[in-house]
């Protein structure tokens, strides 16, 4: 019980440590630039989202790339050039003068679908963060914030007056919450589920085999008996050895004997029946299954009276005189006698 208790609570803390790492919000994304109509390789631009606005879709987001007009975007900026709702425009803010949150509005105002905020005179990367609540409300679009000079590399070679390409992605990590977790739980129940079944299995033959054995106790109450020459007992049948003067015998109710220290470890480790005729040694109310070969209660006659081809080994053998004078050979006698002639 102890073994089970351990292991539930190993897997409660590895539980707890997936939940945690999985729940983990992504922070990560990129930026992939590339010319409309050159076959070269495009290039990655690293990002950090910002922690307002609404985040990129899960299969990213393809549009054209326009410099803030101003740059640091802390007035209303221009619209972009071309305004319908099937191209996409990403609004290039430089940093500072003002809040984020105020730049991305701004862009959002005049019509731009996401807003790349760059750094300027550093290529850390920073999460951009809300001033004002009822500003960080109305901010819709995405927005990343990239180093200086990704700014300036985007801003000189993958502009829409280049005729450039600007692909804003999400890193989103395999998620294994979805996946583990429930694995986890069904894992989990199973072991449960098989670990009841062994204790009760467990505590089920338990009981059986204590139903089956002497206690202590009981076989106490069966009688021991000295042996001494001239006994009707001459060999143990369990460890083939003739008996010897005081040799201690433990007599059974079907009449078989055996030394003690042979019989006994059966009859309390093993079954409480005769090892050699399986004749129950006691019966008890709760022994519902009865041993092949063994007596019913309740079958009429005695033990002693029931011979059974396995039960005279270690009896005393009849007399020849009670064995001529039994109905048995006097009816035999009467078979084999032959017909007398009638005389007319």
């Amino acid at each position: 019980m102890e073994s089970v208790f351990l292991s539930g609570l190993r897997l409660k803390t590895l539980t707890f440590i997936v939940i945690t790492v999985c729940s983990l919000p992504v922070t990560n994304s990129f930026i992939c630039a590339y010319m409309d109509r050159n076959s070269s390789l495009p290039q990655i631009f690293d990002d950090l989202p910002a922690m307002f606005g609404f985040s990129l879709p899960l299969d990213g987001l393809r549009g054209y790339l326009v410099g803030a007009e101003p740059a640091n975007a802390c007035t209303p900026i221009q619209p972009p050039p071309v305004m319908d709702n099937k191209t996409i425009f990403f609004a290039l803010i430089q940093r500072f003068d003002c809040n984020f949150d105020i730049k991305v509005l701004h862009a959002q105002q005049a019509g731009f679908q996401a807003a790349i905020v760059h750094n300027v005179n550093s290529e850390k990367l920073l999460n951009m963060m809300w001033n004002d609540e009822k500003i960080r409300k109305n901010v819709k679009i995405p927005s990343v914030f990239v180093g200086e000079s990704s700014g300036k590399e985007l801003l000189s070679h993958y502009s829409y007056y280049d005729n450039a390409i600007v692909f804003m992605v999400p890193e989103y990590n395999f998620s294994l919450g979805y996946y583990l977790i429930p694995f986890i739980v069904v894992v989990a129940l199973v072991i449960i589920v098989m670990c009841i079944v062994m204790v009760v299995r467990c505590l089920q033959h338990r009981k059986r085999m204590r139903r089956n054995r002497l206690s202590k106790e009981q076989l106490k109450k069966l009688p021991i008996h000295k042996f001494k020459k001239g006994d009707e007992y001459d060999v143990c049948a369990i460890c083939l050895e003739e008996y010897e003067e005081g040799d201690k015998l433990r007599v059974l109710p079907c009449s078989h004997a055996y030394h003690c220290m042979c019989v006994d470890p059966w009859l309390t480790k093993t079954k409480k029946s005769c090892p050699v005729c399986k004749h129950r040694v006691l019966r008890s109310e709760d022994d519902s299954d009865s041993e092949s070969g063994g007596v019913e209660p309740g079958d009429g006659d005695n033990v002693e009276e029931n011979d059974n081809e396995r039960t005279p080994l270690l009896r005393p053998s009849p007399s020849f005189g009670s064995m001529a004078d039994s109905p048995t050979a006097i009816q035999n006698e009467a078979e084999v006698e032959p017909p007398r002639a009638v005389s007319v």
